[in-house]
């Protein structure tokens, strides 16, 4: 029941008794006034005598139906109360909203408080980018409402990202559900926050997927791209290079200075790895001094020769270790192209490393290319 029509509707109760009173205090004045009637004015009389009771029937009929409707209406303001506090306990962020311009009526507590306002402010307040702003994409609202027709007025685990008051990004499964209310359809939505559950997720991924000392992509990650990368190379028809690299004379860091400077020797060859390719290439560690290369759409021997040239060069450079220059640290590739070497993943691999096992045995600081 609206509230407003509860009021207007108790108010003109009120206002028809008052008026009643008001009549039968005049019927009884002018009855009172009369005296003691003739035998013309007692038709009058007895008149006015019905009317004065039917009056009074009447202002009882409306008194007992004000009070009914203020006990309907006190009996709605307690359930409506109820309904508040139950919605304010809710852990999660509720909103009730118009479905088609997302305009809140309803907000809980705590989904104010996740976006840096007061439930009594929200209401009337639209959560698109021309007031609240809080979807980081208008195509996943788009995606969003299209999943609630075709689901039948429901949708559940939806993943979004908002934008909340702080301008902070966060990461929100959402459940929607169309309800109907006084013939309205409105949508009720429940979020909940996956913002620290998606981080842990994503580290866990980054320690799962790289190489916890050089931070580059380890074996399991350097396959997947390299699938991704020939499915790419066989669309697009273009040429990929797949390298073998061992670090030369590294294991003589290790026994002259330790295994703290061969880390940092390590670390210091794989972000110059990095420095030499490009952006879209992947550099990758498959564990102790041996390293990966994949080089996308490369330009055939010419541009691969350059690039080794550049790595050969910046690998012959003296590392700095803790106060101490160590020389003789160099760098061996072999490598295999695609597609003249159209072969699988574990072989295109296995040809770089018979390339670099040629590489090694031929003086090394070079690279080989692997051929039948």
């Amino acid at each position: 029941m609206n509230d407003n029509k509860t009021a207007g509707d108790a108010a003109a109760l009120r206002a028809e008794i008052v008026r009643l009173e008001v009549i039968i205090a005049a019927l009884i004045e002018r009855a009172e006034a009369d005296g003691t009637p003739g035998r013309g004015e007692f038709g009058i009389s007895q008149a006015t005598i019905l009317l004065e009771d039917q009056v009074h029937n009447r202002t009882h009929a409306l008194k007992v139906a004000l009070g009914q409707l203020e006990e309907t209406s006190r009996a709605l303001r307690e359930s409506r109360a109820e309904l508040r506090a139950i919605f304010d306990l809710m852990p999660n962020p509720i909103a009730i909203s118009t479905p088609e311009d997302e305009t809140l009526l309803g907000a809980s507590r705590s989904f104010a408080e996740f976006f840096g306002a007061r439930p009594e402010d929200l209401a009337g307040r639209k959560t698109g980018p021309d007031d609240l702003d809080i979807w980081t994409s208008v195509d996943d609202r788009a995606r969003f409402l299209t999943l609630i027709e075709q689901g039948d007025g429901i949708v559940s685990g939806f993943p979004l990202d908002v934008r909340r008051a702080d301008g902070s990004t966060a990461h929100l499964v959402v459940s929607g559900r169309l309800i109907e209310v006084d013939g309205r359809k409105l949508l009720l939505k429940e979020f909940h926050d996956v913002t620290e559950a998606t981080r842990q997720a994503n580290q866990l991924r980054k320690l799962a997927e790289h190489d916890a000392l050089t931070g580059l992509p380890n074996r399991l990650l350097v396959y997947d791209r390299l699938r991704q990368a020939l499915a790419s190379a066989r669309r697009g028809r273009w040429q990929l290079a797949v390298c073998y690299l061992d670090l030369d004379n590294f294991k003589s860091v290790n026994d002259e200075y330790g295994h703290r400077a061969g880390d940092l020797v390590l670390k210091e060859a794989a972000m110059r790895l990095t420095r030499v390719v490009r952006a879209s290439d992947t550099v990758g560690r498959l564990g102790g001094d041996e390293f990966v290369l994949l080089l996308l759409d490369v330009a055939g021997i010419k541009e691969c020769e350059e690039i080794f040239g550049r790595l050969l060069q910046a690998m012959a450079n003296p590392f700095g270790v803790e106060e101490v220059t160590v020389e003789g640290v160099t760098v061996s590739i072999g490598f295999t192209l695609f597609p003249d070497d159209d072969a699988t993943p574990d072989a295109l691999l296995g040809h770089a490393d018979q390339a670099l096992y040629l590489a090694k045995r031929a003086g090394k600081n070079k690279y080989v290319r692997f051929g039948p």
